[in-house]
């Protein structure tokens, strides 16, 4: 009844005013996504703000030049309610009944203009942020599919916000969704409008789901195959293993504007070679990157890949309070395995020897006793090595409980195993790693964590294999055994959904005082209580920062510059730099002669400025950047020099652009070098000249350093101002981004 009306008046431009309730309403955000998106600039959003708790009218006003009718009853704005749902509702007509007609229409005037919030594109993220489903629709809600996929929940905001990305002239961006939230539909649903599309993974079986994926959206469309022998031609969707099409001989098949839209799923792999070979190849309309954490992984920050644009993210903590995942029940049992014991090789543990510490007798019964106790139907059990799987699967069907052990070197194939799980002939799988990524099994119902958390990355998508929503399962059991391992105490703020790397995050709290996602439990057993506080001991930021430099110094092959461990590092640049890069340098014996006779001296004062100028736009860097020529510093810089270079600063920075979105500088992409060097003039220069080591000749209309600086003013000088500013540059428009 109310679709075609509502089609009309936006194709007419006539205003729809929509009045919704807020945070108890059980109106996801995705509905209200899906409004501004179909009808765009018609409609007017706003959430009722009034001192009244409830506000929960079901009503629809439409109001025409000599008529008007009203809609009173239970049906919301949804494709099910205005079609096939049982819904009631009672129309009548301004003409048949004019008092009836003149309250509500006063009374929504009177609650829309005076009790209301407008719903700005920042109001509607925040709402997004905080919005959880509520209780009673959680346990057991059955995930309910069309005949044809239609965006649900999470998908709908990504694609919104996809969307205005490109409006913006955005090329490449990431989306950071949980495990089990759809990241695939999402792409395939995001890929429509364009005509070549190349989805790029890096195992097989991702490939297939993928494509599988891709055809039920795209029915018309031709679907190609770039994995192991497999090269095919003249498709429109192409699947390719990024071992495959990283060959030369491969990339060189298609030109690099060849396709459209890129997909990398588990974009966390990114940093490697072979992907940033494929990514810096093509030249796409749209460059998509798909990952279920924003964590950082093989010391690379794989976000600058593109350009720092996390265009939406949804963690796993708020996918299950929405209810786009079932919640956790963890329980962790205390391990007697020493780790102290067991050596290490570049920061990770040696994994002959966690397997033979791990394929013990002892340890083998604390497992099955507690799989006994807490275990449901479906297991997956996650081991160090094959030996160690292996061991468990004879451990579990020497003790009457149907195993199998999985993995890339025999075992049960795989496949077999999950039909087996499914159908109940097996109780457990053993898997090393072969499960992390792109395997789904929705019915599993326990997983037990049967290694060390080394990386929290893997620990994440372990524990989302578990996590999607099947029928009337309505949690996950998470059986984990814990020992002295290095950052085991961090495991908490992981399950309460917080990042271990922020700094503002607390490391020093209570069990008792983490907030895990509504409906999930933990309880840890009492003895991890004192590890966690005496691992906590053991960790010391000092300590950290100085393995994290030494471990990407020996990566690199040199010593790592400011840049490189902003991007390499997990630990806040600011705490290396909170003395000055020269004085943590020294700290690790690390400065050659010249740079340590700058030490207590203007050279080393000055790049301490530049390492901490406060910068609202990027203006201060192109201008800094002016006084590098020749590969040096030099002394002087006139400001037609400063105004050249911020003009090229700005057209080859796009993401940087929004410095210039004023009205005062509305044209500036047709300014001439005296337009730039006059922007330079109000506001960067007359910055930098009121700190220490910048001046400014009005008369000559030239900039130059402090006389005190021209004894240090040389090449390596400059190497270390370049950096600063591209590591300044990096950063500021990551903040700015993200914020």
């Amino acid at each position: 009844l109310l679709a075609p009306h509502l089609q009309k008046a936006a194709e007419r431009g006539v205003p729809i005013r929509v009045l919704t309730g807020r945070y108890l309403s059980i109106t996801e955000p995705s509905a209200l996504y899906c409004l501004l998106d179909s009808l765009g600039g018609a409609v007017e959003l706003r959430f009722y703000d009034g001192e009244i708790k409830a506000f929960h009218p079901k009503a629809y006003i439409f109001d025409y030049d000599n008529e008007a009718e009203i809609f009173i009853g239970s049906s919301n704005i949804s494709r099910t309610a205005l079609t096939d749902g049982i819904e009631w509702n009672f129309r009548f007509f301004k003409s048949q009944h004019p008092e009836e007609y003149q309250k509500f229409s006063q009374t929504f005037e009177e609650l829309f203009c005076n009790h209301s919030q407008a719903i700005t594109e920042e109001v509607l993220k925040e709402y997004a942020l905080e919005w959880k489903r509520p209780t009673v629709l959680q346990a057991g809600q059955p995930v309910v599919r069309s005949e044809k996929p239609q965006p649900r929940g999470a998908q709908v905001e990504a694609l919104y916000y996809l969307k205005r990305a490109r409006e913006e002239g955005v090329d490449k961006g990431i989306v950071v969704a949980a495990t089990g939230v759809g990241k695939t539909h999402l792409a395939a649903f995001d890929s429509l409008s364009f005509e070549k599309v190349l989805f790029v993974a890096h195992r097989e079986e991702i490939l297939q789901q993928a494509a599988a994926v891709f055809q039920s959206l795209r029915p018309e469309s031709r679907i190609g195959f770039y994995k192991g022998a497999r090269i095919d031609k003249g498709a429109d969707l192409y699947f390719g293993t990024i071992q495959t099409l990283s060959r030369d001989e491969n990339l060189k098949e298609f030109p690099p504007d060849f396709f459209n839209y890129i997909v990398i799923d588990e974009f966390h792999h990114a940093a490697a070679a072979s992907y940033r070979k494929v990514i810096s190849y093509f030249k796409p309309d749209f460059l998509l990157g798909l990952t279920a954490t924003p964590y950082r992984m093989d010391n690379q920050d794989i976000f600058l890949l593109c350009d720092d644009n996390v265009i939406y993210e949804i963690n796993l903590k708020q996918a299950i309070e929405r209810g786009l995942l079932v919640p956790f029940h963890y329980n962790a049992a205390y391990d007697t395995t020493d780790y102290s014991q067991i050596r290490e090789v570049q920061g990770k543990y040696v994994v002959e020897d966690l397997e033979q510490h791990l394929s013990r007798l002892e340890r083998a019964d604390l497992i099955l006793s507690h799989y006994r106790k807490f275990a449901k139907e479906r297991t997956l059990g996650f081991c160090v090595s094959i030996k160690h799987a292996e061991y468990m699967a004879e451990f579990f069907n020497s003790h009457g409980i149907p195993s199998v052990a999985v993995h890339s070197q025999g075992g049960s194939p795989r496949d077999e195993a999950v039909k087996a799980l499914e159908n109940g002939e097996v109780k457990v799988i053993f898997a090393v790693d072969i499960f992390n990524e792109g395997v789904d099994i929705p019915s599993l119902d326990t997983v037990m964590f049967l290694r060390p958390t080394e990386s929290y990355v893997v620990f994440l998508q372990q524990l989302g294999r578990g996590l999607r929503k099947y029928g009337d399962k309505e949690y996950l059991t998470v059986l984990d055994f814990l020992g002295n391992y290095k950052r085991v105490h961090y495991l908490p703020l992981l399950l309460a959904g917080e990042n271990p790397w922020d700094p503002d995050v607390s490391r020093t709290r209570r069990l008792t005082e983490y907030e895990y996602p509504q409906g999930c439990s933990a309880n840890f057993d009492f003895r991890l209580i004192d590890l966690f506080e005496e691992m906590a001991a053991r960790d010391p930021l000092p300590v950290r920062m100085r393995d994290t430099y030494l471990r990407l110094k020996e990566q690199l092959g040199s010593r790592p510059t400011r840049v490189e461990l902003y991007q390499g590092s997990d630990i806040p640049m600011r705490e290396y730099l909170k003395d000055g890069w020269l004085q943590f340098l020294a700290s690790m014996e690390e400065l050659t002669e010249l740079e340590r006779s700058w030490l207590g001296t203007e050279a080393e004062e000055f790049l301490k400025s530049l390492e901490k100028t406060r910068l609202t736009k990027a203006y201060k860097l192109p201008t800094v950047s002016a006084f590098l020529q020749g590969g040096t510093i030099v002394e002087r810089v006139p400001l037609e020099r400063i105004g050249q270079e911020m003009m090229d600063f700005y057209h080859q920075h796009p993401l940087h652009q929004q410095d210039l979105n004023n009205q005062s500088n509305r044209n500036w992409r047709e300014w001439k070098v005296d337009q730039f060097s006059q922007l330079a003039r109000k506001n960067p220069v007359k910055f930098l000249a009121r700190e220490r080591f910048f001046h400014y000749d009005e008369i000559n209309r030239v900039m130059y350093l402090d006389e005190n600086l021209k004894p240090y003013l040389s090449p390596q000088l400059a190497e270390h101002v370049r950096d600063i500013l591209e590591f300044r540059r990096i950063d500021y428009f990551r903040k700015r981004y993200k914020s």
